[in-house]
């Protein structure tokens, strides 16, 4: 298993890995190879070479063999190196800033009930007309309405705790769950409540929060079904489950294929498309609300022409040419119709 990604180790160890014989999202053993030879071309730090499944079942696609738990912090060497500062449209100053601020704050209270300062009125008639900027701050607060008397929050995989700062300052009790012990350090140095661990394997408190997110954080986890469940169990019932993941059946994973920025090997286990994660959240216990896209097609497309040119895509990323930057361009537009033609997609289901 040796693999051609500079910077990484040759092999993985041979007694830290776990096969798969079934599909994670749904339990069918019907499958076939997505892609082959896979290696670490993001963050260039996991060694290795993998193959990708498709579960002919469901749709989703799962790496087999797989890091065992022992072992799997090996993909992760310098996953949260360069992690960035908080938002500037959270922090930065000046007169422009503070009126994008007071904007933002106006339509947050008109669509969604929160009430910040500074805040215009005019921001519910103005964010509306702007679609990127409404579905940027739609984002922000995870499609969540205000929870009046202080409702409790989870964050799954949150971070350096970006996501539970904002939310506190916007009435939130926010709280999350993070594996990484430096960035469990840094989240409780700005003051928020982190616990340091992993689903399923952390216990959560029965009917105890109001709504609990994945951002990006899903596809890591390699019994996504115990996951869910145990989500469904934290939340009260009504309670809110929100999940931003790639698809499978993005417009970039069909230009790029095995370069596609958002296949992480081997850091992400299991890949949805839209349908297989209607069906593993409806299998556990949730009807799904809404599943709508998270464009950001030109991002995914740049880092992935660099995967595609070898390039390590954080770091030299070169514009895209004229052709890619308009077929990203029409991804998005077609991804209003089709959310899963989106990079990523975000699914909202409420407890049953």
């Amino acid at each position: 298993m040796s693999t051609t990604a500079p910077g990484a180790l040759t092999e993985w160890p041979q007694d830290g890995l776990e096969s798969v014989d079934r599909c994670p999202a749904c339990g069918g053993r019907p499958r076939s190879l997505l892609h082959s030879g896979l290696t670490d071309r993001s963050y260039l730090c996991a060694p290795g070479m993998w193959q990708l499944y498709r579960c002919t079942t469901c749709s989703a696609a799962y790496l087999d063999p797989r890091p065992d738990a022992r072992t799997v912090h090996l993909a992760f060497a310098t996953f949260y190196d360069g992690i960035g500062p908080p938002s500037a449209d959270e922090h930065e100053s000046g007169r422009w800033h503070r009126l994008r601020r007071a904007l933002r704050n106006g339509y947050l209270a008109s669509r969604y009930g929160y009430r910040v300062e500074p805040c215009a009125r005019l921001g519910r008639a103005l964010v509306p007309l702007l679609p990127r900027r409404r579905e940027a701050i739609d984002e922000l607060v995870r499609h969540l309405p205000s929870p009046g008397n202080r409702g409790r929050l989870l964050d799954v995989g949150c971070g350096e705790g970006d996501f539970l700062v904002a939310m506190t300052a916007l009435g939130w009790e926010a709280e999350g769950l993070e594996p990484s012990e430096a960035a469990v350090g840094t989240a409780r140095r700005r003051g928020t409540s982190v616990t340091c661990g992993t689903l399923p394997e952390t216990p959560l408190p029965s009917e105890s929060f109001e709504a609990v997110t994945f951002r990006l954080v899903l596809e890591y986890l390699r019994e996504p079904l115990a996951g869910l469940s145990a989500c469904r169990d934290a939340l009260k019932p009504g309670g809110v489950l929100w999940i931003a993941s790639p698809s499978l059946e993005s417009e970039a994973h069909r230009v790029f294929g095995r370069d596609w920025i958002f296949l992480e090997t081997p850091r992400h286990a299991v890949l949805f498309t839209p349908s297989a994660l209607e069906h593993l959240v409806t299998r556990t216990g949730f009807d799904v609300l809404e599943v709508r896209p998270s464009r950001q097609a030109q991002w995914s497309f740049r880092m992935s022409n660099a995967i595609a040119r070898g390039l390590p895509p954080f770091r030299s990323a070169p514009p895209l040419s004229l052709r890619l930057a308009l077929r990203a361009r029409l991804a998005d537009v077609r991804a209003l119709r089709r959310p899963e033609l989106s990079d990523v997609f975000v699914l909202v289901a409420r407890k049953r």
